[in-house]
């Protein structure tokens, strides 16, 4: 009997207000990022948004914010 091992690829982060999320369940609708960090844009199934902000030179300094699309349209008129 042959067994295989099935490799998961999970980016499991923890958002600004305590909710864990699978970043790569997630739909990417905006990516930028240049030599000092990266700023994306998720879409969850749920309809929420998830912005992750990734700083290279110091992981512990990335923010994972949770958003509902009420705070979404919210910042489209800032």
């Amino acid at each position: 009997m042959i067994l295989s091992k099935m490799t998961v690829n999970t980016d499991m982060i923890t958002t600004t207000c305590g909710r864990q999320l699978d970043l790569s369940r997630t739909e990417l609708v905006i990516e930028r990022s240049n030599s000092l960090f990266s700023y994306n844009i998720h879409k969850l199934d749920t309809g929420e948004y998830v912005i992750a902000e990734k700083f290279f030179a110091n992981p512990f300094n990335n923010r994972y914010i949770l958003l509902d699309d009420e705070q979404i349209e919210m910042l489209k008129h800032l």
